[in-house]
């Protein structure tokens, strides 16, 4: 094992991720894990590292970083302002980085999250059979000033490798999800299903938990209460003020609001890539 990187500056927010902890949603415990797969694991094919390496995941930017030893890295996912010594960097292909050098983020441009992924990804303790920070859970931690990033110390090709550029995703600003229909859908008027998939919301906050975001309202023909059931990554709740909720990597395991659907595994990046005022529209899985 090898320090490879020195916090100078923690950023908007970072933290280590890999694909989870599966298996522990009946004790309560969150799956956790990268919040745009699709940039994970492209990520870590480039850098030959085992499909479940830990990464980096770095919201939005404002992140410095200095180098303490050589290394292969690659930085996958948003677009923001990567630079090595002031210099732009590639995203989605593999470069070296020396020691004294300083790795910064300026903020985004394209998306908001990007991966830092060294060759054999980074090294941290393991609980419940995933490395993943869960802050909630006292689980890992945010990246702190001062924070000593380590690596293992293992031989690596000095060749570079990327992604075909016909590949590369575009982060859009306004996006369009399929949806699997909810078994809730009955305790909605007609009409507000019909806003729901006819309408554009907007992404007004949120974190690695829920993704708060803001159209016409949604009526219940009574309430939306329920009984507590299980939740997951893409489950779009309705609460009771008629606004639906995207719940995101780290959020609970239950939930007692009605839901209206669940966006589909491979659209998760789209969402989990929106800045605010990013634009969501909905259509139904038939």
């Amino acid at each position: 094992m090898k320090a490879l990187f020195k916090v100078i500056k923690e950023g908007v927010y970072a933290s280590y991720q890999d694909l989870g902890r599966t298996g522990y949603r009946k004790f309560g415990m969150p799956v956790a894990g990268a919040m745009d797969k699709f940039a994970f694991q492209i990520g870590n094919k480039i850098m030959n590292n085992s499909p479940n390496s830990l990464t980096l995941e770095i919201f939005l930017g404002g992140i410095s970083l200095e180098v303490l030893d050589t290394h292969k890295i690659v930085i996958c996912g948003a677009d923001l302002e990567a630079a090595l010594d002031g210099k732009p960097i590639t995203l989605w292909k593999s470069f070296s980085v020396f020691k004294g050098q300083v790795l910064t983020f300026k903020g985004p441009r394209g998306g908001s999250i990007a991966y830092i992924i060294p060759v054999g990804g980074f090294c941290a303790d393991t609980v419940m059979n995933s490395k993943s920070a869960y802050p909630r859970a006292d689980i890992g931690g945010l990246l702190k000033p001062g924070m000593i990033l380590f690596v293992p110390d293992i031989p690596y090709s000095k060749v570079q490798t990327g992604l075909i550029p016909s590949f590369i995703p575009n982060y859009e600003k306004e996006v369009t999800v399929n949806v699997w229909k909810s078994p809730h859908l009955s305790l909605f008027k007609p009409k507000s299903i019909e806003t729901f998939l006819d309408s554009a919301y907007i992404y007004k906050a949120g974190d690695r938990m829920g993704y708060y975001i803001e159209g016409p309202e949604l009526e219940f023909v009574s309430n939306g209460d329920i009984l507590s059931e299980a939740t997951q990554f893409g489950t779009i709740q309705v609460s009771n003020n008629g606004q639906p909720v995207i719940l995101m990597a780290d959020a609970q395991t239950v939930g007692g609001y009605a839901t209206i659907g669940k966006i589909a595994e491979e659209d998760l990046w789209k969402v989990s890539q929106l800045k605010i005022g990013g634009i969501i529209h909905f259509q139904w899985i038939i």
